[in-house]
């Protein structure tokens, strides 16, 4: 049996070309710059070659005074289950299939958290990721879930989480390396 070879798309660079074209006929007095250009200024500033520095690169600062190590992580969550197969009329029915009992996932709070709240579990810090009754299930920004000391399980309960911030859809984190 042969191997059938991958063949190269081109949907990016067309993608780039269109955007491009977009940007400069929106913003008339924007400056294109190359990734040849980025890396000689980035070398003049005396970086290394990471993906934030070629952005600190591209900005054309004439220097910087200081490299912070402070990085910000910005991630975006669903605040409902969006399933499709549960808002289609069902077959021989009048009414979609809102009624079933697994819907209960589509809350976005308990009362007094919300999905996506930036919560204190002792010492560690996350967010809330979903809800079964009064327990909370609770994340760490890298999508593991944070358990009790000592425990195997998920759920929290949510006198044990401290409200830290109200998030909308988006989690920020400051990472200090």
């Amino acid at each position: 049996m042969q191997k059938k070879k991958k063949v190269k798309t081109y949907k990016e660079p067309t993608f780039m070309n269109i955007l491009q074209s977009r940007i400069i006929k929106e913003y008339p007095n924007a400056r294109i710059t190359y990734g040849y250009e980025t890396e000689i200024k980035r070398i003049e500033l005396g970086l290394e070659k990471e993906h934030y520095n070629d952005a600190i690169a591209i900005t054309n600062l004439d220097n910087i005074k200081e490299n912070s190590n402070e990085f910000l992580f910005i991630k975006q969550f669903r605040k409902k289950k969006r399933s499709l197969h549960e808002a289609t009329i069902r077959k021989g029915r009048k009414e979609p299939n809102r009624s079933q009992k697994r819907n209960s996932k589509n809350t976005v709070t308990n009362g007094i958290h919300y999905l996506g709240d930036t919560v204190k579990v002792g010492n560690k810090i996350g967010y809330v990721s979903g809800f079964s009754g009064k327990q909370l299930y609770v994340k760490d920004f890298e999508d593991n879930y944070i358990t009790k000391e000592g425990k195997k399980y998920k759920q929290i309960g949510e006198k044990e989480c401290l409200i830290v911030k109200h998030n909308n859809n988006w989690i920020y984190q400051a990472i200090h390396p």
